[in-house]
């Protein structure tokens, strides 16, 4: 049986004064993951995709894009869980 290796691409949307987000980057400091960080009030295109995608701009956000698919995660302890066992 082969396997194949897919790119995960991992973002996640926050702004500076959330405290849940905050809790989120406190983890990403802590961790050997790759993610993009984008401030939605710093780039309004950020929060543009958010709300497109989501139909929300609640923060933190983390997109999981697997090839051509996307998952959207919001709850911090959620994601927070989520990246420690990746």
């Amino acid at each position: 049986m082969s396997s194949t290796s897919v790119n995960i691409q991992y973002s996640l949307y926050y702004y500076d004064s959330c405290p849940f987000c905050v809790r989120v980057l406190r983890t990403l400091n802590t961790i050997d993951i790759d993610v993009e960080c984008r401030d939605i009030l710093s780039d309004s295109r950020h929060r543009s995709d958010l709300h497109k995608a989501t139909g929300r701009t609640t923060v933190p956000c983390l997109r999981i894009e697997n090839g051509s698919e996307s998952q959207w995660m919001f709850e911090s302890m959620d994601i927070i869980r989520f990246l420690q066992t990746q």
